[in-house]
């Protein structure tokens, strides 16, 4: 069954509001109202569920030669669960995808700080906090870190300058939660389980009612909690069939 488009939400809520009926989310001002709060509910339950099945495989984002080891999470990653590199060792060799391990920050910065930077294969490279690190300049990396939890920023212990002058997008892959997204668009749909999709809707039509209407009719109360007893349930069942669901930042 096809997923409905975020303007056929708009057009179903608006119809029960009895409303204009529009062709497209920016036709009026009202069906613009509609989707931002279709938009903004959609948000909200994101946040306040678990999407673990949400889960996708990603190239990092290099940056460039100043900062060779670091790369940025893929845009619209939640976490990550962990880093493969190609380690291979010559440009005509086969893929050698290997994992990069995860270092808590101060075992990570224990393990580069006794590094000399007076070594010829070891590089003195300046984080954007300022923070200078030595990093090995010979090999490929074997272990990455997360400075600040807030940050997109993956800094890693070493790169080869044999045959790159910094970590390449391309060489790199990355497996992670990605966070569901519904943009402003007459197309856009969500990625979201039925159930969830069906809380979304009630929800917002709701809120609709309640913000731009005479307040919320008391059937559509009535259905629309109905959906978040759902939803609730549906979460229950998920969470005791797997009793650590906790995202998992890389290989220990």
């Amino acid at each position: 069954m096809a997923k409905a488009t975020l303007l056929e939400i708009v057009q179903d809520i608006l119809s029960d509001a009895d409303s204009d009926n529009v062709n497209s989310i920016q036709d009026t001002v009202e069906a613009e109202q509609c989707a931002r709060v279709v938009r903004d509910v959609h948000d909200q339950i994101v946040d306040g569920h678990d999407l673990e099945y949400t889960q996708s495989i990603k190239a990092l984002t290099a940056t460039g030669a100043s900062t060779p080891n670091v790369m940025e999470r893929p845009s619209g990653f939640h976490s990550l669960e962990f880093i493969k590199y190609d380690k291979r060792t010559a440009t005509g060799n086969p893929q050698n995808f290997e994992y990069v391990d995860y270092l808590e920050v101060d075992d990570f910065l224990e393990l580069v700080h006794s590094r000399s930077t007076s070594d010829s294969d070891t590089d003195g490279i300046t984080l954007d906090s300022g923070l200078v690190i030595p990093v090995k300049n010979d090999k490929a990396p074997q272990y990455y870190t997360i400075m600040d939890s807030g940050s997109t920023e993956i800094v890693f212990d070493s790169y080869n300058s044999d045959l790159e002058t910094n970590l390449q997008a391309s060489k790199s892959l990355a497996y992670g939660t990605v966070r569901p997204t519904l943009t402003l668009s007459d197309t856009a749909t969500m990625t979201l389980p039925e159930h969830l999709e069906t809380l979304v809707k009630r929800e917002a039509r709701a809120i609709f009612f309640d913000i731009y209407k005479d307040g919320v009719p008391r059937e559509l109360d009535r259905t629309r909690r109905r959906a978040e007893v759902r939803a609730q349930r549906q979460r229950n069942i998920i969470k005791n069939t797997d009793n650590d669901n906790r995202p998992d930042y890389g290989r220990k």
